[in-house]
């Protein structure tokens, strides 16, 4: 069974076997992570901007596995990609095969991110466009407007907290914040902001 988790990707190093369709969404995907991200492919296309993606012209090797904390098996060879999860196996390295799901050890869900908000869908590769469907009633439900809310609801947060007071009072409180629109939302921590820079001064 995969549980969903949120792992923090900067400096980890990463590499994408294959820069077909699938391969270059990974590699990118990682990269915008924060990973080192390293893409080994037999000709690299030529519409490929691999900013951020350092592409090596090689065949896979086990040897490629070397200081390496995840990999994706993304080729349009099937022995290729059987090649490159058994080595991962043997080495416990955590690898995504895109053309089996079931030998995969980590997915890439659809995520929708509204500022410290995010919300991924996967349906284990049962159904992309079902995937699709819920990413669109979901982008629906939380705009854009869910990056401005949850950064006043962090800073109001963080003034009820520091203060001293009974703990059941301050759950209630944040309680209420919840219930707020976003614009009294954003007014009450523009006035929380303006009242620590008063003290600070």
């Amino acid at each position: 069974m995969k549980t969903p988790l949120l792992f923090e990707m900067n400096g980890r190093r990463a590499l994408v076997v294959g820069l077909g369709r699938v391969g270059r969404r990974r590699a990118r995907t990682l990269a915008d992570a924060g990973c080192t991200v390293t893409a080994l492919i037999k000709a690299p296309p030529a519409d490929w901007n691999s900013t951020g993606v350092k592409v090596v012209q090689k065949a896979f090797e086990a040897a490629d596995l070397a200081s390496v904390d995840l990999v994706v098996a993304a080729t349009d060879d099937a022995e290729t990609n059987a090649a490159v999860l058994a080595a991962c196996r043997v080495r416990g390295i955590p690898v995504n095969v895109a053309d089996d799901p079931d030998a995969s050890d980590f997915f890439f869900p659809a995520v929708i991110r509204r500022g410290d908000l995010t919300l991924s869908v996967c349906t284990e590769g049962a159904s992309p466009m079902t995937t699709k469907a819920i990413v669109k009633e979901l982008k629906a439900a939380y705009g854009e407007d869910y990056a401005r809310r949850l950064a006043a609801l962090k800073t109001l947060r963080a003034a009820i907290i520091a203060r001293a007071g009974d703990p059941a009072e301050k759950r209630r409180r944040l309680k209420e914040l919840t219930a707020l629109p976003t614009s009294k939302l954003a007014e009450l921590a523009a006035s929380q902001n303006q009242s620590e820079q008063s003290e600070e001064a």
